[in-house]
């Protein structure tokens, strides 16, 4: 299976975040603390994604408005 990534990484704090695998780590490390419901949606998004289900764009987008919505970019 070939790696799947983003045309430009997501900036996090001082991390970089380059595709949906580091995304779902991201979001796994995170989810105990945050209970926003985009953080949820983003996730599924990530999972369609390394799935096939979904762009890795469309990932990207739903990642950065979860982040942006968490307060956590």
């Amino acid at each position: 299976m070939a790696a799947k990534m983003w045309d430009s990484p997501v900036c996090v704090g001082d991390d970089l975040i380059f595709g949906p695998f580091q995304a779902h780590q991201f979001l796994k490390s995170r989810r105990k603390h945050h209970h926003d419901p985009s953080l949820a949606a983003a996730e599924a998004a990530i999972r369609a994604a390394l799935d096939g289900r979904v762009t890795v764009g469309e990932a990207r987008e739903r990642f950065q408005a979860a982040l942006n919505s968490a307060k956590l970019s």
